[in-house]
């Protein structure tokens, strides 16, 4: 029997397309992860910006 555990908790989570930007959904979809505690790895990746939330 094959096990979703991995799909639906992952232990690290890479956000393509993240952004400084409010309202977009990179930007969304990252603030998200942090505001309700993903314990997880989070790894936004951008690659015009390397500080992506301040």
């Amino acid at each position: 029997m094959t096990t979703l555990k991995h799909f639906f908790s992952p232990k690290t989570v890479a956000v393509i397309g993240a952004s400084r930007e409010k309202g977009k959904v990179g930007h969304d979809i990252v603030k998200n992860l942090v505001q309700y505690g993903y314990q997880g790895t989070i790894y936004p990746v951008n690659q015009r910006r390397k500080i992506l939330l301040v």
